[in-house]
């Protein structure tokens, strides 16, 4: 099971790279206030369900791929990972936006997470489609580059 999530995150992370090339930081102006609102709570409630011991139970906000991705045992394995290596989540903090130069319907929402035993914050990312529905979602360690 774990060799097919990192199969499967190796390959998000090639098709992430191949359209990096085009991607630009949004200003605050252009923000849509909604998608943030939609990836925030969505991360803040995604993360808390798991520090309490429980799975986060996906409605209609999320692509099947990512719901099939994150079934219940899979999320408790990977929040008990980052819980050994950083402690519990303990909040997040919007920082940014970014699309692609030609298509603005996928939407990277950058968040700050802080976690007990890191010093360092670290990246809460929600890829958000032009329905808003949740297709990406991924915690790794802050850069301030994409």
């Amino acid at each position: 099971m774990k060799s097919i999530t990192l199969i499967v995150g190796i390959c998000i992370l090639f098709c992430l790279n191949s359209f990096s090339q085009d991607l630009r930081k949004l200003g605050d102006s252009e923000v849509d206030k909604s998608k943030v609102k939609i990836a925030q709570d969505f991360a803040t409630n995604f993360m808390t369900k798991l520090k309490n011991g429980t799975a986060y139970k996906f409605q209609d906000e999320a692509i099947d791929a990512l719901k099939n991705q994150f079934t219940e045992e899979n999320q408790k394995i990977v929040y008990q990972q980052l819980k050994n290596q950083v402690g519990d989540f303990k909040s997040l903090k919007y920082a940014e936006t970014w699309v692609q130069s030609s298509n603005k319907s996928l939407q990277i929402i950058r968040f700050k997470g802080d976690f007990e035993k890191s010093n360092k914050n670290l990246e809460i990312q929600v890829v958000l489609n032009e329905s808003d529905k949740i297709i990406g979602f991924f915690i790794k360690p802050w850069s301030d580059m994409l």
